[in-house]
């Protein structure tokens, strides 16, 4: 078998047969061979750059992807920090006691329902308003206070979070 024939050539160097026929290292191949450069292995520059091209593409596709869960998470962010603000008020006026009472009465509630109730910033900044409707008091006691609260940004009409709750009143005052 000659040396081109064998199955096992190094791809580091050539090896020749001395008269013993053991095989001999001569030294690195040399590159303008055809025998090297058909044994040459490794990535070329156009492979890397076809490579880095797909890779482009494909990150281009997920853009839209990422701009628009930023964008939702921030409208997230908005909504359960009012959800929040809604759920505090509601158990805030659910607590409402005279210091002398021990249930609540429509005249505590009342009052508190007609207090103005501070701004509150979300995380991202965004100005939010809460606010409760009118409501009035039961015809008959014991009886419900039907209340609503909503929280809206600041400048704008439509809520971004609101609730319906019926509070139970034992008495006018």
């Amino acid at each position: 078998m000659s040396y081109r024939e064998s199955p096992r050539r190094p791809i580091l160097g050539k090896v020749h047969k001395n008269e013993s026929g053991e095989g001999m290292y001569t030294g690195p191949p040399n590159l303008e061979s055809e025998d090297s450069l058909l044994h040459a292995s490794g990535f070329g520059i156009i492979e890397v750059l076809i490579s880095l091209a797909l890779l482009a593409i494909l990150s281009i596709a997920f853009v839209p992807l990422l701009i628009n869960s930023v964008i939702y998470t921030a409208k997230n962010t908005t909504i359960a920090t009012a959800t929040q603000i809604v759920n505090r008020e509601i158990e805030g006026a659910r607590a409402v006691r005279s210091p002398t009472a021990t249930a609540p009465s429509c005249f505590d509630l009342t009052q508190f329902l007609h207090v103005t109730l501070a701004t509150v910033l979300d995380p991202r900044g965004v100005v939010l308003i809460p606010q409760w409707d009118a409501t009035s008091c039961p015809s008959s006691y014991p009886g419900v206070i039907r209340a609503r609260i909503s929280v809206s940004r600041s400048g704008q009409i439509t809520p971004v979070a609101q609730a319906v709750t019926l509070i139970f009143v034992k008495s006018a005052t």
